[in-house]
């Protein structure tokens, strides 16, 4: 049970990667991203009777900080990551995606002055090599050349909002649950989504859902913000935050690739096989025994 848990959440949250594909072909990345969080926002909604209306009570200083959230946290980081899957492979942003932990803990020992060792900035070194040389596909004249994938580098935009997300949850960990946390950015970050999908044309344009793309949008609105947060809660609860951390963010890419084999054909190389192996480590060098992670990023 306890190594299933991590194991189906991550197949889970690595379906959203293969299902974002499907969803491009018919919507812009604000439009998927509304849809799919008016779902989640109803999944989650279900989940209020397991922890109580209690659950739902903050205090109103803290409203701006949660509506910051959802800004980076659904807005910002789901537009550059559906945006990512128009230019690159599944794989790649899956990949990308996964070092979402190290950048949060060297920016959390950065501005929070959280202490991290020796392991840990060797872990983050490996990591951040495997990064560098995907973007640059194993020659480093690209990065003289600055020649690299749109699709990487918005990827690389969505883990920057993730990190400042994930920075600002820090404190409010400490009076919230994560729960309560993500059910208030969801919220909030859909109604955001709201006043800025009419730059898409979402309430002008006639919009034409394909069977594909509507299954995609109810799979990642159920199963990988709904069910999957809720299994990913309760393995963090059953086998602790870094096992989890590191158990998700390091099963994603591979998911990921398979997903992307069976249903695009996408190809695995040896680059990418290499830059998965050099991110996993690193990531798994870099948790400490205090990591802590609220939520996963991976829907």
């Amino acid at each position: 049970m306890k190594i299933l848990l991590p194991a189906v959440t991550s197949l889970l949250f690595a379906g959203s990667f293969v299902a974002g594909k499907y969803t491009n072909l018919d919507l812009g990345p604000l439009s998927t991203t509304l849809l799919r969080y008016i779902i989640a926002v109803l999944a989650l909604s279900a989940l209020i009777s397991h922890y109580g209306t209690k659950s739902l009570i903050i205090q109103k200083k803290d409203i701006w900080q949660m509506v910051l959230l959802g800004l980076f946290g659904i807005v910002g980081y789901h537009y550059f990551f559906f945006s990512s899957l128009l230019y690159t492979k599944a794989a790649n942003s899956a990949i990308i995606n996964a070092t979402n932990p190290l950048f949060t803990s060297t920016m959390a020992a950065v501005f929070l002055r959280e202490r991290l060792s020796g392991k840990s900035y060797f872990g983050v070194i490996l990591a951040l090599s495997g990064v560098i040389i995907l973007l640059t596909k194993g020659n480093l004249n690209f990065l003289i050349d600055m020649q690299f994938n749109l699709g990487e580098i918005l990827m690389l935009l969505a883990v920057f909002c993730w990190v400042i997300y994930s920075l600002m949850i820090k404190n409010l960990l400490k009076k919230y649950s994560g729960f309560t946390i993500t059910y208030y950015a969801s919220l909030f970050g859909t109604i955001l989504l709201f006043f800025l999908v009419p730059l898409e044309g979402f309430y002008t344009n006639k919009m034409t859902l394909s069977t594909g793309s509507i299954i995609s949008l109810l799979y990642m609105g159920v199963f990988a913000s709904g069910i999957g947060y809720f299994l990913f809660n309760l393995s963090l609860d059953k086998i602790g935050p870094t096992r989890t951390a590191s158990s998700v963010y390091s099963l994603v890419p591979i998911f990921v690739s398979v997903l992307a084999f069976l249903f695009f054909g996408e190809s695995v190389t040896l680059i990418m096989l290499f830059c998965t192996v050099l991110i996993i480590v690193g990531l798994n060098l870099a948790l400490g025994e205090n990591y802590r992670v609220s939520r996963s990023n991976f829907q």
